[in-house]
């Protein structure tokens, strides 16, 4: 009895575990908010499993074009303290959640020069090369690393990190970019979760 009660008290775990190991379907479809120094300032327009999506780009170091799709694997930044270099782009969580601090910034302004020059300092983290026309900002990083020391989270923000073969970024057929997207939860795993705290009342009658 008691070791039944173990089980039963780490199934929603479990549960909860796998739905969260699925991988996703990104579509790109050539959207974006506007224009800069050649390239497109996020968000992304498209679909994720085929509902529409809004995308931030993280990953400056692998080109797409619009109207494709390929295979992510969803990483709740969140939990994310046992990144693996070969699952996402940057083997390190705090610049992730840096990262979406900087495009939380990014979504409360409507002035395209900060927005541009937020998304700008994101990929000068992650292989962006100098550009005179473009605009990074040492100051926006300090800004980010100072909220991340201060207690700021990435509640609700999820790494999607392109699949292919057994793992990223060089393995044959890989293709896409890794995104940044503020997640809400699938039905399905909501359906999960209700029945995981089922379990939890049960267990605590049963007592």
């Amino acid at each position: 009895m008691i070791y039944l009660r173990r089980v039963l008290w780490l199934l929603p775990l479990l549960l909860l575990s796998i739905a969260n190991a699925n991988a996703d379907t990104v579509y790109v479809n050539g959207s974006y908010a506007f224009g800069d120094n050649g390239y497109g300032i996020g968000p992304y327009g498209g679909t994720l499993n085929g509902k529409s999506a809004s995308f931030y780009c993280v990953d400056f170091k692998h080109d797409i074009v619009g109207k494709t799709g390929w295979t992510a694997a969803p990483t709740s930044l969140i939990s994310s303290s046992s990144l693996s270099s070969t699952a996402t782009l940057l083997n390190n969580p705090k610049l992730y959640t840096e990262m979406a601090w900087m495009i939380t910034q990014m979504m409360g302004t409507t002035n395209q020069k900060l927005q541009a020059e937020y998304q700008w300092t994101i990929w000068s983290l992650t292989g962006a090369s100098y550009d005179p026309y473009a605009s990074y900002s040492t100051g926006i990083i300090a800004n980010a690393q100072a909220a991340v020391s201060g207690g700021w989270f990435a509640q609700g923000w999820e790494i999607l990190t392109p699949v292919s073969g057994t793992g990223y970024p060089n393995q044959p057929g890989y293709y896409g970019q890794e995104f940044m997207i503020l997640a809400t939860p699938e039905p399905s795993s909501i359906l999960l979760l209700l029945a995981g705290l089922g379990v939890f009342a049960f267990v605590a009658i049963r007592k």
